[in-house]
């Protein structure tokens, strides 16, 4: 055979190694990539295993920590709020305590207005009293000498009536006296009649007997009135204590 069966004999030879190597290269790398993802596998699963561990441990350490914080925060707030109780009723008996002295301040005022009101009450009542009663005599005063008055005056005007009625009467007598004289002159004179046939003259009637008005009967005085009872106190319900 010539060089061209050599040649071709050795790029057989060197295929076949080619592919023996490639075939070794890949077995080597599969080997060495599985061989590799084990060891990452491992490493990872270890390295989660620690995280997992140190996790536990940390939240452990944690839960307990927040548990003793809580339990702290917890006696801290129950001795504060026992503080804030203790000074709400503190607070709550100084109320009570300003309360009940105000009230009583209140009280005692009132108590004092009342019986400050109660004498200025009975004081203005007095002074009524009084103040009525002295009107009271002063009208009764008053009325009494109006009624006087009166008194003398319808007196005084009867004693002039009667004088004027007496000075017309004696006027009236007069002029018929000297109206049957001028006419006892003029007529002549005749023969006087007997007592038989003489006209009965028609009786004059005979004038009022002149009553002096201290004579006259006066107006009886009214009995005075006796003196007003004096109210009973309206105040009977103020009385002090």
């Amino acid at each position: 055979m010539g060089r061209f069966t050599e040649d071709m004999g050795r790029l057989r030879d060197e295929i076949a190694s080619d592919r023996t190597n490639r075939h070794t290269l890949i077995a080597e790398t599969r080997e060495e990539i599985s061989a590799s993802a084990l060891a990452f596998m491992t490493n990872l699963k270890d390295s989660v295993e620690t995280l997992q561990s140190r996790f536990h441990t940390d939240f452990a350490e944690m839960a307990q920590s927040g548990r003793a914080d809580r339990n702290a925060f917890m006696t801290q707030l129950g001795s504060e709020v026992a503080d804030l109780r203790v000074e709400a009723a503190a607070q709550r008996d100084a109320a009570r305590r300003s309360f009940a002295e105000s009230a009583a301040e209140a009280r005692a005022e009132r108590a004092s207005q009342g019986a400050a009101m109660r004498e200025d009450v009975s004081r203005l009542q007095d002074g009524f009293r009084q103040a009525r009663g002295e009107m009271a005599t002063e009208v009764r005063a008053a009325g009494e000498a109006f009624v006087a008055d009166i008194v003398d005056a319808v007196t005084g005007l009867r004693r002039e009536t009667v004088q004027l009625v007496d000075d017309l009467s004696r006027e009236r007598a007069s002029a018929r006296e000297a109206w049957r004289g001028g006419m006892a002159k003029a007529r002549p004179p005749a023969s006087a009649p007997s007592p038989a046939a003489r006209p009965k003259a028609h009786a004059k009637p005979a004038p009022k007997p002149f009553v002096a008005a201290d004579s006259m009967a006066k107006p009886e005085d009214k009995p005075a009135k006796p003196e007003p009872k004096p109210a009973r106190a309206r105040d009977e319900g103020f009385k002090t204590d």
